[in-house]
């Protein structure tokens, strides 16, 4: 197994600032919140501006077909970082009107999407059979590193200075990537001479999914997503029913992230030369108690342990689906447009469950949202057995 060691840096560097953006991660939805919009409200704007993340095709068609300077990745990545902090700027200076909310999250989604999937081009086009595990784990454990470090720094941020400062810190971030980007060494594309259409790379994704393992892999991607649903009824939960202030808020998401790097070492080092296939069947089964651990979250103490536990368990099942995805991806011609379209799918999914989630909350109330929702993804056993290049 052989790692590309420029690229394995880049996206450790670049993931790493990803998850240091949930700085913000706390003052974002209190500051919602403090306008007097309700949860599904909140719901719906979240899901609204994470449009970008629905695109990720287009980024990575653009990035394969469409060469700046003979370069399909390195120039992408400068314009992308530079977006995504304009996009939080904005939302610190713009009134707290719901369509400017809209407009500078929508634009700060961009640039950070658009970074994640050209990042994870790179990665897929090094990736080789028994690698892929390996790059998605040193991401993922970068990530997972930088949101420990913004999740208790968020709490403290949000309790102790305005959102609008907050989000001015976090617009900071995607700027230290460029460090990163400069120094990332790119062969020039041969083919940079070429006239290209952004179709080309699309229409074959979608041909590619539409046979064989890679259909019923998106329909596992869209059931598995649904775990979402119940993130912001569960936060506003455990802050305005348990009390739980800022500060302790952000610990929450620091022990979460923690786990998920013990989860990330116990995937590469004990499920790494496991069959894809058996991997994605044990994610089904983990992902359900996963989700059925946060009925028992009652107090300070519980929510400490069960965070911790959420964090390893739900990278067990992320990782082997990003994993699978890298995978599938993989010697198409079309790896950045094709990985990036199977994320997008993922991330539609997540969007639709989201909005729903907070829709369920105020009808069903939050425990039966948690049952049915664990329930609700184990419909994704159906398809494991269909799986065959895995």
């Amino acid at each position: 197994m052989l790692l590309n060691w420029g690229v394995t840096r880049l996206a450790a560097v670049v993931y790493f600032i990803q998850g240091s953006l949930g700085i913000a991660g706390i003052a974002l939805p209190l500051y919602l919140r403090a306008q007097g919009f309700s949860i599904s409200k909140i719901t719906f704007i979240m899901s609204v501006v994470s449009v970008p993340w629905f695109l990720k095709i287009f980024y990575g068609a653009i990035s394969d077909g469409f060469p700046i300077f003979g370069l399909r990745r390195k120039p992408y990545l400068f314009i992308c970082s530079i977006l995504s902090c304009l996009g939080w700027i904005l939302l610190s200076i713009l009134p707290p009107d719901m369509k400017w909310l809209i407009v500078s999250m929508t634009i700060a989604n961009l640039g950070l999407a658009a970074t994640d999937v050209i990042t994870d081009g790179l990665v897929v086009e090094y990736s080789r059979k028994g690698s892929a595990q390996t790059y998605q784990a040193i991401s993922w454990g970068a990530r997972s590193i930088g949101s420990i470090a913004s999740g208790i720094t968020g709490g403290l941020l949000a309790a102790r200075i305005s959102p609008q400062s907050v989000f001015l810190i976090t617009a900071a971030l995607p700027l230290f990537s460029l460090f990163a980007i400069f120094f990332l060494r790119e062969k020039p594309w041969k083919a940079a001479t070429k006239k290209k259409s952004i179709l080309n790379p699309i229409l074959k994704s979608f041909r590619c999914i539409v046979r064989g393992d890679l259909k019923w892999f998106v329909f596992f991607l869209l059931i598995l997503s649904s775990s979402v649903a119940i993130g912001t009824p569960l936060f506003f939960y455990m802050r305005e029913i348990l009390k739980f202030d800022e500060i302790f808020l952000g610990l929450l998401n620091s022990i979460t992230w923690f786990g998920a790097i013990i989860g990330c070492f116990l995937f590469v080092n004990f499920f790494r030369e496991t069959p894809l296939h058996r991997a994605l069947f044990w994610a089904v089964i983990i992902g359900f108690f996963d989700i059925l651990l946060t009925l028992a979250i009652r107090g300070h103490a519980s929510a400490f342990a069960i965070s911790f536990l959420l964090g390893i368990l739900g990278y067990m099942v992320l990782l082997p689906l990003f994993s699978a995805s890298a995978t599938l991806a993989h010697a198409t011609g079309v790896e950045s447009s094709l990985f990036a379209m199977l994320m997008s799918l993922f991330n539609l999914g997540q969007a639709v469950a989201a909005f729903a989630g907070g829709i369920l909350f105020e009808w069903m109330g939050l425990r039966a949202l948690i049952v049915s929702t664990a329930f609700f993804g184990l419909l994704a056993l159906v398809v494991v057995p269909r799986f065959k290049r895995i």
